[in-house]
């Protein structure tokens, strides 16, 4: 049994219309991601989730590519193959250094390749986000070494708020049972 009936562009009411114009405008892609579509039934809720997406995501001070990489490795330990694909998808997009070995070694804590202020903000994000009570109060001296790498106060609630975009995302897919969008509609890199 299907449990998210995808509301395509064609079929949509014009409020929900606007929204997926937004979307696709936004992101640079010429269709809606199938994530969106399940949510077209209900412009308020299809509303609400993209406006914390784009807050979080697409517009702020962060690096894009640490954004990226946070919700892959919240969506890999989930075990989330629809968020584990696009933001994988995304990470190698904006870095062609980077391979999807490098990326997995990441979400197994062993990728050396990137500055240790982004391994340690992706480690406690992802931890705080699947395990919010297992982050103890020493974790947070993570803040000093960010503070050292040049990341604001500002900064530090950003990357926060990548670990309630990631589990957000992650349970709104497995829930609706969206599978993997292969090939991803254009390029889904989003600048920040």
């Amino acid at each position: 049994m299907k449990r998210s009936q995808q509301i395509e562009y064609e079929e949509a009411s014009p409020e929900v219309r606007a929204i997926y114009d937004e979307i696709m405008d936004t992101m640079g892609m010429p269709v809606v991601l199938n994530a969106f579509k399940a949510m077209g039934s209900n412009p308020r809720v299809l509303r609400a989730v993209w406006s914390i997406l784009k807050g979080t995501l697409i517009e702020g001070e962060i690096p894009a590519l640490l954004k990226q990489l946070i919700l892959f490795k919240i969506s890999v330990v989930a075990g989330n193959e629809f968020c584990t694909s696009l933001h994988g998808h995304d990470a190698l997009n904006l870095d062609s250094t980077l391979t999807y070995d490098d990326l997995m070694a990441l979400a197994n804590g062993t990728c050396t390749k990137l500055p240790v202020s982004f391994q340690v903000a992706i480690d406690v994000v992802a931890r705080a986000a699947l395990s919010p009570k297992s982050v103890a109060d020493e974790d947070f001296d993570f803040e000093e070494q960010l503070r050292d790498e040049g990341f604001s106060e500002s900064e530090i609630d950003e990357l926060l708020a990548q670990g309630l975009l990631g589990v957000m995302l992650n349970m709104l897919t497995d829930t609706y049972e969206i599978p993997v969008q292969e090939p991803f509609p254009g390029d889904l890199a989003v600048e920040a």
